[in-house]
């Protein structure tokens, strides 16, 4: 190196070094001393206020570089980027949600249980099915305070309805039967009714909407195929139940039950007349009488048929145990003597003779000489209890009679029936809501494997853990509602046909309760299984994401 000193100027020459002036506006100074350990004195020597400077008014927070909803229409934007594989992928979370709104109405249908497909009498009712009871019993047992009243039998009827509503029908029409449970008018008020009234005399009966439905829904016997499309089509139209020709249906209510509500007074003569009328299957068509059956003798009110029976000699059977019988009987059955046929235990007596257009063969007597054959011919009885507790435990304990809630045995009987079904469908919806979900698990694994190097270089350029979850929590919430909402909604329509198919629907329940499960289940099992495994990468260092794209 040279240095040349002329005119107050100075020249360096130095070929492998790199020159610089120091002077007074330089950042290098020349000082005249030796080293020196640098310690603590060096800044003691001065002060510095920092509260005199800052602005007290401003308070450092964290401001997030990622908020929810820039996170989800990010997602969104990202999803219209995706390649055509990854949007293929998408058609596994449509799928997968249909199959989790499948599961999860097909277990909400096999757990629901239906009443209208074991209930078959008014929940009030108890009943003795094995008890025969004696007329005397019977009638002591009917008087007791904590009953309103008491059937012989199950209580059911049939009642017959001829529908001509259509020229097709005019000729030959087969009939129609409404059967149900024999209720009394007592128990329903002017509020149970939804359409009609409330009858006004012993020949007005109401009817529930059930057994509309049981005939129009769950039977051959449909009453859409012969153009009465709602319960309330029923209104205004006759009935008959044996010789009793002029009831009308003038009230429907909806009180869950497969009941047919009538004045008491006409209970007997129900319930008999209904039984001796015997039925067979008129083709698709319906039912008819079985012509076989006519001319039999039976037991009978002879007030039903005064307008069919002429009286010839005698007079009514205006008392208990007298008979009237057809004049072609009379060297048979002496007049005021007893006859072979008795009712409960009593031997009828012969009071009178009668014609009958119809050529009619029938025991005629009173209406409680039928009651007590009512009593002695039926098995078991149905009570209608003021107090359904008190009624049980009084039977039970000092009657020796093991009375049962109609309801609860019915209820019981169907889901130990159902048990196997239920079973194996919830097994089987299980099966298919584990595979939904595992299915929804490897898609979002295998596309976050895909993006561990993105975490790697976001963590190390400094973003948060939390920004990061953000990030994918908005994607995956686009995901699922762009994918798994179509799929789900799809499955709604078609499962809501279903559910109102006969026989089939009952397998599925389509409301707001299992759609909000599915998808409810759908965001919460995608957002835990899309976390997941970036919960596992971010416990790691960003050097250690970075170098390893495998991290499980």
């Amino acid at each position: 190196m040279e240095v040349v000193l002329k005119n107050n100027n100075i020249y360096i020459k130095a070929p492998k070094h790199r020159v610089q002036v120091v002077d007074e506006n330089s950042s290098v100074e020349f000082v005249n001393e030796h080293y020196k350990t640098i310690d603590k004195t060096i800044y003691e020597e001065y002060s510095y206020n920092l509260d005199s400077i800052i602005d007290k008014k401003f308070k450092i927070k964290y401001s997030s570089i990622n908020g929810f909803f820039k996170s989800c229409y990010m997602g969104i934007k990202k999803i219209a980027n995706f390649s055509i594989l990854k949007k293929i992928l998408l058609l596994g979370f449509f799928a997968s949600s249909m199959f989790i709104m499948y599961a999860v109405s097909n277990i909400a249908g096999t757990l629901n249980i239906d009443e209208s497909e074991f209930i078959t009498a008014d929940r009030n009712y108890l009943q003795a099915e094995q008890e025969k009871l004696s007329v005397e019993k019977f009638l002591e047992y009917e008087k007791l305070d904590s009953i309103d009243y008491i059937i012989p039998g199950n209580g059911e009827i049939n009642l017959n309805m001829q529908i001509k509503d259509y020229y097709q029908l005019q000729q030959n029409a087969p009939q129609t039967i409404l059967s149900g449970k024999l209720t009394s008018l007592d128990i329903i008020s002017k509020n149970d009714i939804i359409s009609g009234r409330v009858p006004e005399n012993e020949s007005e009966i109401v009817i529930d909407k059930m057994i509309y439905d049981k005939m129009a829904y769950g039977s051959y016997n449909s009453l859409p195929q012969k153009g009465i499309n709602s319960a309330e089509e029923l209104l205004n139209r006759e009935v008959s139940c044996g010789s009793i020709d002029k009831l009308t249906i003038v009230g429907i209510v909806d009180r869950k039950s497969p009941s047919i509500y009538a004045n008491k007074n006409i209970f007997v003569n129900l319930l008999n007349e209904s039984q001796d009328q015997p039925l067979i299957w008129y083709g698709a068509g319906g039912y008819m009488t079985d012509s076989s059956t006519q001319g039999q003798t039976k037991v009978a009110d002879y007030s039903l048929y005064l307008d069919d029976i002429t009286l010839t000699k005698g007079r009514m059977p205006e008392n208990d145990y007298e008979v009237i019988v057809n004049s072609v009987n009379a060297s048979q059955m002496k007049l005021n003597k007893t006859i072979e046929e008795k009712i409960n235990g009593v031997n009828l007596k012969v009071v009178g003779y009668y014609n009958s257009m119809t050529d009619r063969q029938d025991y005629l007597v009173n209406n409680n000489t039928v009651k007590y054959n009512e009593i002695s011919e039926k098995t078991g009885i149905m009570i209608y209890p003021k107090d359904k507790e008190t009624v049980l435990n009084k039977f039970r304990n000092e009657f020796n009679i093991n009375l049962e809630n109609t309801y609860e045995k019915a209820r019981t009987a169907y889901i130990k029936e159902r048990q196997d079904s239920i079973r194996s469908g919830v097994i089987f919806a299980g099966v298919i809501l584990a595979i939904s979900l595992i299915e929804i698990y490897l898609m979002e694994r295998s596309s976050f494997l895909s993006r561990i190097k993105e975490v790697g270089v976001l963590r190390a350029i400094g973003a948060k853990k939390t920004d990061i979850y953000k990030m994918f929590l908005g994607e995956i919430i686009a995901i699922t509602t762009i994918a798994g909402m179509s799929g789900l909604m799809l499955m709604t329509y078609i499962l809501y046909g279903f559910a109102r198919i006969p026989y089939v629907g009952g397998m599925f329940v389509v409301n707001f309760e299992t759609v909000g499960i599915s998808i409810l289940l759908i965001y919460v099992f995608n957002i835990v299984v899309g976390l997941l495994p970036l919960y596992r990468v971010l416990r790691r260092t960003p050097a250690e994401i970075l170098a390893r794209h495998d991290i499980e």
